[in-house]
């Protein structure tokens, strides 16, 4: 942080141009103004579950870095925070290069980085992955949290946060294509809170812990009367809570799979079956 009045205020003049997602706190009481306001309480609940002295760490869709700054804050060796701006709304990164500088922070950047490409970064063996808010904003999902797995140690850790239907007992996800979801044409799919376990236990992973932000036990006893019928019913509807956030904490594994009988190529070193 630099430390004069003068470098102070014009750090905050600089902050105040530009136009930020994250709130990040750069000292001194100068917090971004991130237009998605706190840090999200899920994630932070997650990071606390998380051990990050001298790990090694891969912050995917980093946007203006947060929590790659907040990993590194936690003690982690080393940061990389990759972005793909090419599908942001806007290209600049400007939010990260300043935040950047007034954190005096270390953290690696790596903005024109797809998640399918994620290869192409050249390290591996990283100790956590996170892969937070960006899942149903990808046509391939499943093929990213596989690419991900390629980029692990045995028993690293890989934080998935993003958006659920709340409700629904089935595992299946939402298509959005055509209208938009809320204004966001960048939504291709939103998945059930069963169908986002499987997706993340098929790409070799053993949930640990999950973090949701709905708790049926603190809702109206209105809605909790809702889906008690809803439940003996049988029916399966999303309109039960909506459209929330979820975050699943899990290590990544090798094992036999007798229901995965031909993992696809991106897997297959993570298979023991015969």
């Amino acid at each position: 942080m630099m430390n004069d009045s003068l470098d102070f205020d014009q750090l905050k003049k600089q902050v105040l141009a530009l136009s930020w997602v994250h709130s990040i706190d750069l000292g001194g009481g100068l917090v971004t103004p991130g237009q998605w306001g706190k840090p999200s309480p899920l994630i932070r609940k997650a990071f606390n579950g998380l051990d990050f002295s001298g790990k090694k760490v891969l912050d995917v869709g980093c946007w203006d870095g947060l929590w790659s700054f907040e990993a590194e804050k936690r003690g982690a060796a080393s940061v990389y925070a990759t972005d793909d701006i090419s599908q942001r709304s806007h290209k600049e990164q400007s939010t990260f290069f300043l935040a950047h500088k007034a954190l005096r922070s270390k953290v690696s950047y790596h903005p024109n980085v797809s998640v399918y490409d994620i290869e192409d970064l050249g390290p591996k063996d990283f100790d956590i992955v996170l892969f937070c808010g960006v899942y149903y904003h990808l046509r391939h999902p499943l093929l990213a949290l596989a690419k991900l797995r390629r980029m692990m140690k045995t028993e690293g850790m890989i934080l998935v946060e993003g958006d659920v239907l709340y409700g629904p007992s089935e595992p299946y996800a939402k298509y959005f294509y055509g209208a938009s979801r809320l204004g966001d044409p960048s939504v291709w799919w939103i998945p059930t809170i069963p169908c986002l376990r499987q997706w993340v236990e098929s790409s070799y992973f053993e949930i640990l812990t999950e973090y949701p932000l709905v708790n049926p036990e603190k809702l109206p006893l209105i809605k909790r009367a809702k889906m008690k019928v809803k439940k003996l019913l049988s029916i399966q509807s999303e309109f039960i809570f909506g459209i929330s956030r979820y975050a699943i904490l899990a290590r990544s594994i090798r094992r036999e799979d007798p229901d995965y009988l031909f993992p696809d190529v991106d897997l297959r070193d993570y298979n023991l079956s015969p």
